[in-house]
């Protein structure tokens, strides 16, 4: 079976998580760089994913960057 290009839905996080909501909402641009690394290409690479994943979403800790770093 040969595989097309399937379409990357993204993370199903992206419209609600709080890092992009609440911390990186006054700097769009580089937000919007994020969102294309993590979000919607490697989503399952970034730390907050993993870590609702693993522990739920409500217990992510708020400033850890997808990452893996803090602040």
């Amino acid at each position: 079976m040969t595989h097309t290009h399937e379409k990357k839905t993204g993370c199903e996080f992206l419209n609600t998580c709080d890092f992009f909501v609440t911390i990186m909402a006054s700097v769009p641009q580089f937000s919007a760089k994020i969102q294309e690394k993590y979000c919607l290409a490697d989503f399952r690479d970034c730390a907050r994913y993993a870590y609702a994943k693993q522990h739920g979403k409500g217990s992510i800790p708020e400033d850890l960057f997808p990452s893996a770093s803090y602040f």
